[in-house]
């Protein structure tokens, strides 16, 4: 399973690394930051997948992971193409915290578990 998710998220970046060289009207901050995004939530699932937890944590929590990967692309692709005042950034921020705090807290009942 851990190698279907490095492989499928290797296919989504190629895709969109693809479309992003051939589409002139795809912003190059929008396709580096959906880059940024499928690398970010394949690396994340990945971990989760051959992290030594409980199967309940790992399938909620790869669950959560990708619903939460799934609207941060839809935030990477809507965003505008600026820094400042863009509120579609800081929400794909905010999201990555709560993928990190998901991720993190998922390690440390691990390993509260284990002792």
């Amino acid at each position: 399973m851990s190698k279907l998710i490095l492989i499928f998220g290797s296919l989504l970046l190629l895709v969109n690394t693809i479309v992003g060289l051939l589409l002139s009207k795809y912003p190059i901050f929008n396709w580096v930051s959906l880059d940024a995004v499928l690398i970010i939530n394949t690396i994340l699932l990945y971990k989760v997948s051959i992290a030594k937890m409980n199967n309940g944590f790992k399938v909620s929590l790869s669950f959560i992971l990708l619903f939460l990967g799934i609207i941060s692309t839809v935030l990477g692709v809507l965003s505008p193409y600026k820094f400042k005042d863009n509120y579609y950034l800081i929400g794909f921020v905010f999201i990555l915290f709560i993928e990190m705090v998901f991720y993190l807290l998922a390690i440390n009942f691990k390993s509260i578990n284990s002792k």
